[in-house]
């Protein structure tokens, strides 16, 4: 609303999973229709009246690869590439010759800062957002996220269990990804649910990464024998930055993990399942969580597991 006229308006529809299926805007006269296809909680498809995309993404994974535009009346057609930064940020989109058709500036909790090429619609941002041009919103599959300010606009659907903060995105935004809008939300419900206590101050961490690109290996394994990444299992409960009870085990969890850890996980996993497949991944997830509750407070991740 500007001026006590309404410039926009606009209308959702969902399914019985909680993802949005379509939406209607009308924008200074102008009326957007959409309606998205899903498969599992990834965006598939996109279709409107002139125009359907079809999504493709790194596996095991919420950041893009391509997408295909399928246009009315055209015979051929459309790819175009994603390039993406170190967490599957759309940066460029190229298409089949190479040529940029959309290039981005962003801010540092994903808000744009400057459309450097807008020769094409783009709408993806961080990993599981979808920016919505009637509100300024990214759409982030459980929740609707703000860009200007870093946080959700809505709390967190599990309430406390999911932490302290019930608006949080993330604790670094340059390496760290929420694609549901949970965090290690769900991890952590399911730990809970399982009868491992919560401790105060505490955070989540999945043993094998959920998101970062180095985890992929260990993730493919742990795909292949049906654990899923947010299997408690995977988890442990780790003191956080705001933890005082020394009492605690643990190494403190702050966020950013080196590289060398999730290079370490790989080869421990990979190992594990040469010499007895599931059964010895399960145990070498165990063993890891020990190494992680046996180590110091102020242990350096970069140093487990020597």
């Amino acid at each position: 609303m500007a001026n006590s006229q309404v410039e926009s308006t606009s209308s959702y529809q969902y399914d019985s999973l909680g993802r949005r299926v379509g939406k209607q805007s009308e924008i200074k006269g102008k009326t957007d229709q959409k309606r998205f296809l899903w498969q599992g909680l990834r965006l598939l498809r996109e279709e409107g009246p002139e125009q359907s995309s079809l999504y493709l993404y790194e596996p095991g994974s919420y950041a893009p690869l391509a997408r295909v535009d399928q246009r009315d009346g055209e015979v051929e057609n459309r790819i175009y590439y994603f390039h993406t930064d170190q967490i599957g940020t759309p940066l460029e989109m190229t298409d089949a010759e190479g040529q940029i058709v959309w290039q981005a500036k962003y801010r540092p909790w994903g808000a744009v800062e400057k459309l450097v090429v807008n020769e094409v619609e783009q709408n993806l941002r961080f990993q599981g957002q979808y920016f919505d041009v009637e509100t300024g919103l990214h759409y982030n599959t459980f929740r609707y996220y703000d860009p200007e300010i870093g946080r959700f606009i809505t709390q967190d659907p599990i309430g406390l269990s999911g932490g302290d903060n019930l608006y949080l995105y993330a604790v670094n935004s340059t390496s760290r990804i929420d694609p549901l809008g949970l965090c290690s939300k769900i991890l952590s419900s399911r730990m809970v649910n399982s009868g491992i206590a919560r401790p105060a101050n505490s955070a989540a961490h999945h043993i094998v990464g959920d998101t970062s690109k180095l985890a992929e290996p260990a993730r493919r394994i742990m795909a292949k024998h049906k654990i899923d990444i947010d299997d408690p299992a995977n988890g442990v409960f780790l003191p956080n930055r705001n933890n005082t009870d020394f009492n605690l085990p643990g190494i403190a969890h702050n966020g950013k993990h080196p590289n060398v850890y999730f290079e370490n996980v790989n080869e421990m996993i990979i190992a594990a399942d040469q010499a007895g497949g599931k059964p010895m991944v399960m145990k070498t997830l165990d063993n890891i969580r020990s190494e992680l509750l046996a180590a110091s407070r102020d242990s350096k991740w970069a140093n487990l597991f020597r």
